[in-house]
Formats: structure tokens, sequence, C-alpha cells
């Protein structure tokens, strides 16, 4: 199809070709900008799944804007071929980019993940599960920006289904088990799953599992644990070949939570590297013994020493016994010491000190690490240590502020698996905000309040699931109730003004700003007390208020 025409795109190259079609490099005539062509031909292209699948890929593009997605431009079809338009990335692929560099520094493997993770979580916020993750539908600009493509059986879980239960999507080396198993369980944590093998091979420079056949790719995923990337490359920190284990592990329920976890932990790390912080390394086990083998091995080839008349001597056999036995009484020392520092315990005052250093900090990260490191190793080993006020309230923060972030979540009106309550908490915490949000609406947000109160009650503080959740009811309680104070404080203030306007002979001001007053807060019931006592009627037009000496005076700020 070079040089031929489709629609506005005149076709210039072939740039890749899959399943479903293939991918073009071509230029639109309109504007003259390049864009990338794919075109799915033939009477099979035009009807069917086949085709469904490719509609499907173009307007899940069409509803994403990110910068770390390749993005929509058109869709149609012309004299019987099918195509769509989308970003032209000048670049080259994850996948040629390892071929010709070899595995990947671990900084600059950290970098590309935190935008994979972003794309990921914003492809996951809009329901939409790719299934397909791997470098080849990655591109790299020559900036170091990260597009991720090739939509083609991404998973929209709200709209119906193009692949019937047991069928199996998707490139081997990258599948997760649910997803070979061909089982409805398939869900944004299959995405990550593929995001560590990714991960591991940028680091490795090759996939985790191998072998001669999609089946046997298959059975490692299914049946072998995942290797550590350490293994291979020794020379990465230890939280990011943790995290790689655990993205690959075989249940969903032991991975992260979600991509943007992911990223937060990625990101953690990055900004630790740049700021000159400690780092923790995976330790090399093989090089230490290899490098002892060479210098015993050096030590045994090398000739006695000469004297000025050329005879060789040895040393006393007693000096060097005594010798070897001094140093290693030394290094057992310098071990227990060692090992006597590490495993002295902290004292409380240590712990609660490093804690209250991190939960100052306005990143959650920080907070969960405080939570790790310090604050339960503190309630833990000093159960009557006198900070139990404090870690108490720090802990109902972390799970306040956790809470908050998967109620964000609930509040969607997109319904989609992620936005599906799934706890005792989360089923009561979408029941208080349909009818809170309905009375705030009409105005009453005292009903608001007792929803939430009532939603507070109902729930367990002590059950560590019910808990967060108690916490936000009793926030959002707490925060009606400061809305209705400030709004008070406001009308208060303004029919002062209004008071003062009237006395001065200023009819026309006076009015006008009870008009607001009414136009504004009318419909609240929470101020009805104060616009009867300044005799304005919601339901009617201004008049000049009275005085009332009872009115209380608010400064003007």
């Amino acid at each position: 199809m070079i040089g031929e025409q489709l629609g506005s795109y005149r076709i210039e190259a072939i740039l890749g070709t899959g399943a479903m079609g293939v991918v073009y490099r071509a230029i639109n005539d309109t504007t003259g900008r390049q864009a990338a062509v794919k075109v799915i031909g033939g009477e099979v292209g035009q009807k069917g799944k086949l085709y469904e699948r490719f509609r499907r890929e173009a307007e899940i593009l069409q509803q994403f804007r990110h910068p770390n997605i390749v993005r929509f431009l058109a869709l149609g079809r012309f004299k019987g071929t099918s195509y769509f338009a989308m970003e032209y990335v000048p670049g080259e692929t994850l996948d040629q980019m390892l071929r010709r560099r070899g595995p990947l520094p671990w900084r600059e493997v950290v970098d590309l993940g935190i935008q994979l993770c972003d794309a990921l979580h914003y492809a996951h916020e809009h329901g939409v599960i790719h299934r397909d993750l791997k470098p080849s539908n990655l591109m790299i600009t020559a900036e170091g920006q990260l597009k991720l493509t090739d939509f083609g059986i991404a998973k929209d879980l709200d709209a119906t289904a193009l692949t019937a239960t047991g069928r199996t999507l998707g490139t081997a080396a990258y599948m997760a088990p649910e997803q070979i198993r061909g089982t409805p369980a398939i869900s944004h944590k299959t995405d990550l799953y593929a995001m560590g093998v990714v991960f591991y091979q940028m680091l490795t420079g090759r996939a985790p599992f191998e072998g001669g056949s999609p089946v046997v790719l298959m059975h490692a995923h299914l049946s072998q644990s995942p290797p550590r990337p350490s293994a291979t490359v020794p020379e990465i920190p230890k939280a990011l070949d943790d995290l790689i284990v655990k993205l690959m592990a075989k249940p969903p329920t032991d991975r992260p939570w979600d991509a943007a976890a992911v990223g937060v932990a990625l990101t953690d790390l990055r900004d630790k590297a740049s700021q000159g912080d400690t780092v923790p390394m995976v330790v090399p086990t093989e090089g230490d013994t290899a490098s002892q083998a060479s210098s015993s091995s050096a030590t045994a080839t090398k000739p006695p020493k000469k004297t000025k008349s050329g005879c060789r001597f040895a040393l006393p056999a007693l000096n060097r016994a005594t010798l070897e036995v001094s140093l290693l009484v030394l290094v057992l020392v310098a071990c227990l010491g060692f090992v006597a520092y590490m495993l002295w315990p902290p004292s409380a005052a240590y712990l609660h000190r490093r804690a209250a250093r991190l939960m100052e900090s306005s990143r959650r990260a920080d907070w969960i690490e405080a939570r790790q490191s310090y604050i339960d190793p503190l309630d833990r080993d000093f159960p009557n240590h006198p900070y139990r006020e404090q870690t108490r309230a720090w802990r109902d923060r972390i799970l306040l502020d956790e809470a908050g972030e998967r109620a964000r979540r609930l509040e969607s009106p997109v319904r989609t698996r992620f936005t599906e309550p799934q706890t005792t908490g989360e089923h009561e915490y979408i029941e208080a905000y349909a009818l809170a949000s309905e009375a705030s609406g009409r105005g009453d947000d005292q009903a608001a309040i007792q929803y939430w109160e009532e939603m507070a009650r109902r729930l367990k503080p002590d059950d560590a699931e019910q808990r967060p959740w108690s916490l936000l009811a009793q926030k959002r309680a707490e925060d009606v109730r400061k809305a209705i104070a400030e709004r008070r404080e406001i009308v208060i203030r303004q029919l002062n003004d209004a008071e003062r306007a009237r006395q001065r002979g200023e009819t026309l001001k006076a009015l006008t700003i009870q008009a607001h007053i009414l136009k504004h807060y009318g419909s609240n019931g929470d101020v009805a007390d104060l616009l009867k006592r300044a005799g304005l009627n919601s339901q009617a037009q201004p008049t000049p208020p009275t005085a009332d000496p009872s009115l209380p005076e608010v400064s003007s700020p």
C-alpha cells in the first residue's frame, strides 16, 4: 500500500505488522504531519470479532488523553479498507532498544517504569486492561519518553466481552497465570504481572522464563517461582528486586494493589537516589568467593622473598601461625561486634523519633515506611511505651488517607470492577455517600451530618477492616460541620454589611447584599434562623431589614 491514499493520509512506509493488520507511517496531506496508520484489509477485516476488536482499539484510544499513551487521531474506511490513525512516535520500541543495548541500568529502568505505571493506572482508571503488555508495545523516544501502544486485545470492563471464557489471548512470555487459564478473573493485576516480566527483562536482557514453545512458557508461568533479577544482575536496589518478584506473584492478591502503588515505590526509589540518600543494594553472593579463591591462588604462586645475597627464606612457622590466629581473632571480634550492633534492640525513644520525622512528611510513602519500620516495632517491642496515644493517631492518619483514596474511586459515576465496593466498610460508605450527597444537594447539611454519623455508629472501630471507614465517616461529618460554621459566618458578616448600608441610607446597596445572600444561601437550612431574624424570606424578594441588636457582629476580613 506504499504510495496509496487512505482518506487524507498518504502511506509512506511499513512500521510493523501484527495479528490484526499492518501499521504504516503516513503523512496527512492537509496538515503535513506524520501519523501511524493501522490498516485491517480484506473481507474478513470488515466484519466479525476481528473487526470488532479493531474498532474497539480505536474507541479505547479515542477516550484516552495521556502523555504516555499513543494519541488517537482518526477512524475511517476508504475503498473497502478500514483504518485508524494514531500519533506517530519517532524512536524505537523497547524490544529494539534491548536488542541494541542489552540490559539497561537500574536507574533508567526506574524512570521508564514510572512512566509505564502512570499510563497503566490511567487506563485502569478508565476500566481498560491492556492484556498484551510487552517490550514491542512500548515506544521509547530519543528523549526517553515512553508511549504505551497496541490496545488490540485490551479488555474494556464496561463493554460486551469479545473473548469467550476459556479462550487465551496475549503473548505467552508475558502472560499472567489467570490469563493463561482463560478465567474471568482477569483484572488490572494481570497487567501488573506483565509489567514485572518487562522490568525483569529490562534489567537482565532476557525474559524470566524461556522455552521452545508457547506451551512450555505457559507451564513455567503457571508452576515455576519467579526468579530474582539480582540472580543475574546483583548491582540493583533490594527494593527494586523485591518489587519485581512481588509483581510476578502467581496469585493476583499477592501482587501490589495497583499501578499507582508501584509508581509510588519507584518514585520513592528514584528520589532517594537523586537526593544522595542511601539506597540498600542487593549484596553479591558469588563474587566474594571467586575473589577469595583468586587471592589465595595468587598468594600460593608468589615466590618467596630473596635476601640481598640471593638466598630464599621463609617466615618462621610460629610467627606465621601466630599472625594467622591473630587475624582470625580480629575478624571474629569485628563480626561479633557487627552482629551485636545489628541485633541490639533500638530504644523506644529512638523508634519514636525516627517515626516522627517520617510522619512530618506530606508523602504517603514516607508514612508507610514509618509504620512498617518504626511504629510497628515500637508498639510490638515496647507495649507500655509512653507514646501510645501518638502512635495510634499516626496509624489513624494513615488509615484515613488510604480510605480517602479508595473512596474517591468508589465515588466515580463510572461503574467498573475497580469502583465496585468489596468490603462492609466500602458498602456502608457508598450508601452514606449517596444519602449525604442528596441531602446536601437540597440544602440540608444537617441531615448529611446525621447520615455520616449513622455510618460511623454502624461500623466497629476495633475491627481492622472497618476502622478506616469509621474514621472517614467521622471526618466527613466534621467537614460538613466546618462548612456550616463557615457559611453561617459569611451570612452573618454580609447581613451586618447590609444593615450598616441601610443605616447610612444606602438602600440599594443593602437590597443588593440581601439579594446576594438569598441567591447563594437561601436554600441552606442551617442559616434559615439568621435569615428569619434579619427579616428575609427565601421565597420572596428582599426588603430592607430592621435593625436587630441581638445579631452578632462579625468583622470583615
